[in-house]
């Protein structure tokens, strides 16, 4: 029988924001249960600026050890300030032997549809921990 998921770790906005290890956007996201190196045999996926419009964008961000259970919210907001996906994606770290663990969300290609600045927020806990711009083109005719 599973062991049950430990109560959600309620921390404050310093405590959260100092978890974030990394956050940034790529195209290429790590198959699930990939162990990354960050330096020594570094095989992180390349990060990407901008993207164009109907492509898919994921957001991948690292998140330190707790050894508990996380409540992490990822917000993606169009140029016109509108949420256009929000994602609950709790971490369980209590049965993680690692230094951090990581995660991604993605944004698929039918919904990244508006030219501009889009915004991804991430909340731990409830604090917002962090902002990061995307630039989105049009396409090119």
């Amino acid at each position: 029988m599973p062991r049950p998921a430990p109560p959600a770790l309620n921390l404050s906005g310093i405590e959260a924001a100092s978890l974030v290890k990394f956050a940034y956007f790529t195209s290429d996201a790590p198959a699930p249960g990939t162990l990354l190196y960050t330096a020594f045999r570094r095989n992180m996926p390349a990060g990407v600026k901008e993207f164009t419009v109907r492509t898919a964008a994921t957001f991948f961000y690292g998140i330190q050890q707790t050894g508990g259970l996380l409540n992490i919210q990822v917000r993606w907001i169009n140029p016109d300030g509108v949420v256009v996906r929000t994602s609950n994606l709790p971490m369980d770290q209590s049965r993680e032997g690692a230094l951090w663990t990581w995660q991604v969300d993605r944004l698929e290609k039918r919904d990244l549809v508006l030219p501009g600045v889009w915004v991804v927020e991430l909340l731990i806990s409830g604090h917002r921990v962090g902002r990061y711009p995307l630039l989105v083109r049009p396409a090119v005719r």
